[in-house]
């Protein structure tokens, strides 16, 4: 049994037209594929989780392919849509018509970087339909992450009628985009692509606000420049455990500006975060660097987009980026304002209560099989 789920928001909206002009068509003109396919356009942001549940709830016991043509969202929402249990779940298939495309990007890293290290010019779409008809099963790293009582998802979305509508005398731009704020109390959630805290999370989080979204694809640009330009010092508490041992270590400061942890190499195709990190390894890897200032991060992010060169980066002063690979990291929020109170996994954004702790650890057992 397959299911299509095309992420009609993802990236720039293609995924509709990809699959009516490409996909089933071709789809279609495969013999052995021919049986009836099952295609879930999504609605909202409700739509792949719905269809997760529904998955769960089923009583067929026949091995189901989805197949998503969306970016890492859709890949997020459906792990985190239904249990865990490796008798239910399906064979993942990714075609990558989203905006970061980290995890294809990341599993995909052998087909587009020559052994020298050099980017070939190999389009995705045609890696990821490659790997659809003639790809391998392989099992899917994942990383559980928690939060304390009081944590809340946050997120603007449509607004379904005016009295959801942020009032315009609290936000104009929210209301010229008849945008309302929701906020989900959560207790944990699984990730295959970064949890973070600090500059990373920051940008997800308020390119998202109503304040930025009037700006288009500008306000990932207008966000990093002001958050740069205020270089605010993080203030948490971060402690890390190393593979194989039970001890904790405390990373010796409390001001921060990055904090990321990863199993993979690409959070884009050509930005390389953790250059060590090998497809499906399911190793999680730690990236930190204290409060060094706007030019020095944006040195080190700028290097990052050359290869991952800004592992090991050092300044006079004695800061430095720092790498290693972890089995679990808490993060203990100190902050005062709760602005600098957010976290994100994979994309979502999570606000933590000061003193509240976020724990990302690594999942052994996924239950999760993608096709690489």
């Amino acid at each position: 049994d397959v299911d299509v789920i095309v992420s009609t928001k993802s990236g720039v909206g293609l995924s509709q037209l990809f699959w009516q002009t490409v996909l089933q068509p071709l789809w279609n003109s495969v013999d052995e594929l021919s049986s009836e396919v099952n295609v879930v356009i999504t609605q909202d942001e409700h739509s792949v989780r719905n269809f997760a549940q529904s998955l769960a709830s089923s009583i067929s016991k026949s091995k189901r392919t989805v197949v998503l043509l969306s970016g890492d969202g859709g890949i997020v929402d459906l792990i985190n849509g239904g249990p865990h249990d490796a008798q239910q779940q399906p064979l993942l298939a990714v075609l990558p018509l989203g905006t970061g495309n980290a995890l294809f990007s990341s599993l995909h890293k052998p087909l587009w970087v020559s052994q020298d290290g050099k980017i070939q010019d190999i389009s995705s779409i045609i890696l990821g339909l490659r790997t659809l008809f003639k790809g391998v099963s392989a099992n899917l790293p994942l990383f559980y992450a928690s939060f304390p009582s009081g944590s809340r998802i946050v997120k603007f979305k449509p607004a379904a009628n005016k009295e959801e509508e942020i009032p315009a005398e609290d936000n104009s731009a929210a209301a010229a985009l008849h945008l309302a704020k929701e906020e989900i109390q959560v207790s944990h959630l699984y990730g295959a692509v970064v949890a973070s805290y600090g500059f990373h999370s920051s940008l997800i989080y308020e390119s998202d606000t109503p304040e930025y979204r009037v700006h288009g694809d500008k306000r990932f640009g207008m966000v990093a420049e002001q958050l740069l330009r205020e270089s605010h010092p993080y203030i948490a508490q971060v402690d890390v455990r190393h593979p194989s041992l039970s001890e904790w270590e405390t990373i010796p400061r409390n001001e921060h500006t990055y904090v990321l942890v990863t199993p993979l190499s690409n959070l884009e195709r050509t930005f390389t975060i953790s250059p060590a990190s090998k497809p499906l390894d399911g190793k999680l890897r730690l990236v930190h660097f204290g409060n060094i200032g706007g030019e020095r991060t944006m040195d080190a992010m700028m290097k990052a987009y050359d290869g991952g060169k800004h592992v090991g980066l050092k300044w006079d002063d004695g800061h430095e980026v720092r790498y290693e690979e972890v089995d679990e990291v808490r993060v203990t929020i100190l902050e005062e304002d709760e602005r600098w109170h957010k976290v994100c996994i994979d994309g979502t954004i999570v606000d933590i209560p000061k003193g509240g702790q976020l724990s990302v650890r690594k999942e052994d057992k996924s239950g999760f099989q993608i096709l690489v």
